[in-house]
């Protein structure tokens, strides 16, 4: 809560592979549907799991090759959309295979009905992904494993000049083995590459045109990261990353010739590396006592920017940024102490970190006429944090309410330099309704807060639950932009309620009907920006139509809610999905997958 969406990490089978700024990236590519169980851990998480873990880790868990077993599904909708997708698993003696591979397609308007003007088209997104893995028990105690996956998305952001793709891929190899009741141990090494693009615009203020502002054409990042771990008495570990990536980019595009003038080139690399350790300790039959840490290292080297001419290849400016190393200790403490069954008291006491991404500090972008401009001088964020919580359950019914804490030093966020139209360092020309930010580093964010969840089950194959989010982060100290201090952070809302029926019979008719309500928040670092509160209903209903074979209908947007996801300095608001009705089959031929 009040943790911008960098500050999750997303994992695969025990592995970090990025933050939840990618998230939807993460699941298409690493996570075919019908093989994902989704674990979701609140609160700081570096103790365990390092940079990123400031809000705490979503880990997607594939499931092991078993039976033989297919599965299909094939869906269509409005608003063109489709997905199709395919599995097989099987097991040969020792060892298992699967193989899974999915088609989406998507698209919808991103502009607010009553501003759309000439240029604006559907933005859309065509996404492909095959993902595989292959398991050996060598012996009765000894697992080897290899999974890898290829992804390829393309997507159209609104306007006809405005579009990006992303390709990657990557290779996984692991070994696990266990040690009866000494415990067990798993190690891998994983191999990931990945290149994108993406094209933006300058947009008339009546939105009758655009001309082209920055084509990002070869932004690459390879990745190879190393982790082993031991579970027993303790769980202890070492992991280790190495990141490279290149920015390349056309920009100051001239009317009269129909060209861009001038192309840019930055990049860098990016080690980090730790190593854990954690106990659980039961103190008699009421108290559990958990104390962890790990020490992290980094380093930011060999940073570098380089501007030239299109024509004649002048060198105007060639910058090497100094290399930069940190160390962060990230401990954790935490207490349960468990009256009777149905009661539990707990409370934690944690630190936690984040280095600056490679992204942030060399890679600009725009959203239409706002402009967001790379630090290379970034620091890392840390996290001070406490929290006290009560759980209460029964058969029936459970409760859980927790009261936090945080305080976000040197908090990364986009901070607002000046308006268009001119020119504004470092983004340069801004053009008219425009703005110019730049990734910056704040002094400290206080986020206290409140979460209530609540669960009924009033019949067995019936459920009810409502959860509330209470989150208040404000900024406390803004050295560079005092303006700013008192302020609430970007991007946060105050109130988020979700509270969802379920019925879970699928033999009669399974669904959900889930309402989400999200608060006003504001788009900016200045509050002057305000995104609308916003009340959005879901509907999925399910039956089984045979033994393997399900129908279903969602409807996403029940109400065809108008969601403010965004807003400019002009005022154009960027919309979230419509209405969305879709339907299809789920076909599942032998095992379980």
């Amino acid at each position: 809560a009040g943790i911008q969406e960098q500050d999750v990490v997303i994992a695969v089978d025990g592995e970090a592979v990025g933050s939840s700024e990618e998230l939807a990236v993460a699941v298409d590519a690493h996570a075919p549907g019908d093989t994902v169980t989704v674990e979701v851990v609140r609160g700081g998480g570096s103790d365990l799991w390092g940079s990123s873990a400031l809000g705490g880790v979503i880990q997607l868990l594939t499931a092991t090759p078993g039976e033989p077993a297919a599965s299909a599904v094939l869906e269509g909708g409005t608003h063109g959309q489709l997905h199709a997708g395919a599995g097989v698993s099987r097991r040969f003696g020792r060892f298992g295979a699967s193989l899974d591979a999915s088609r989406v397609e998507a698209g919808y308007p991103v502009v607010r009905r009553g501003q759309r003007g000439a240029i604006d088209i559907d933005a859309t997104s065509e996404a492909t992904a095959l993902y595989g893995k292959l398991d050996a028990a060598v012996s009765p105690a000894t697992t080897l494993s290899l999974r890898g996956n290829l992804f390829d998305e393309e997507r159209g952001n609104g306007t006809p000049l405005t579009s990006n793709g992303t390709f990657g891929g990557y290779l996984s190899a692991g070994v696990a083995h266990s040690a009866g009741e000494r415990g067990e141990w798993a190690a891998s090494l994983t191999a990931q590459r990945q290149s994108f693009d993406s094209t933006f615009s300058s947009q008339a203020p009546d939105r009758a045109s655009e001309v082209p502002s920055l084509d990002q054409f070869d932004v690459t990042a390879e990745s190879l990261a190393a982790a082993a771990q031991w579970t027993g008495s303790v769980t202890a570990g070492l992991d280790a990353r190495w990141t490279g990536a290149e920015n390349a980019e056309d920009f100051l595009f001239s009317a009269e010739t129909g060209r861009f003038q001038r192309r840019r080139r930055a990049g860098g690399e990016q080690l980090q590396g730790g190593i854990y350790l954690q106990k659980d300790v039961g103190l008699g039959e009421r108290w559990r006592f958990t104390a962890g840490g790990r020490v992290d290292a980094w380093s930011h080297r060999d940073g570098f920017r380089v501007e030239r001419t299109l024509d004649g290849g002048t060198v105007l400016l060639a910058e090497e940024f100094p290399d930069r190393d940190d160390v962060a200790v990230s401990p954790r403490l935490s207490l349960v102490y468990a009256p009777r069954q149905a009661l539990r008291v707990r409370g934690a006491l944690y630190q936690a970190f984040r280095a600056p991404t490679i992204n942030e500090l060399y890679r600009p972008f725009r959203v239409r006429n706002d402009i967001t401009a790379a630090n290379p001088a970034l620091d890392p964020e840390t996290l001070t944090g406490a929290e006290l919580g009560l759980d209460l359950g029964n058969p029936r019914s459970s409760a859980r309410l927790t009261a936090f804490w945080n305080r976000l030093e040197d908090p990364v966020a986009n901070v607002t330099l000046g308006l268009g139209p001119g020119t504004v360092g470092p983004c340069g020309f801004v053009p008219a309704g425009g703005s110019c930010r730049q990734r910056q580093n704040l002094g400290s964010v206080r986020v206290t807060g409140l979460e209530a969840e609540a669960e009924h089950r009033p019949a067995p194959a019936w459920s009810v639950s409502a959860n509330y989010l209470l989150s208040h982060p404000e900024i406390r100290d803004s050295p560079r932009e005092p303006a700013l201090e008192g302020n609430r952070l970007a991007q946060v809302p105050e109130h988020q309620v979700v509270v969802r029926l379920s019925h879970s019979d699928p033999e009669v008719l399974a669904g959900s009907l889930q309402v989400r309500y999200t608060g006003e928040q504001f788009e900016d670092d200045l509050n002057t920006l305000e995104l609308d509160d916003a009340v959005v209903a879901d509907l999925l209903l399910r039956r089984r139509l045979r033994p393997g074979l399900d129908l279903f209908v969602a409807v996403e947007n029940l109400l065809d809610e108008t969601v403010e996801a965004g807003l400019t300095a002009d005022g154009l608001v960027s919309i979230g999905a419509p209405r969305l009705i879709r339907g299809g089959l789920r076909l599942l031929l032998g095992g379980t997958r």
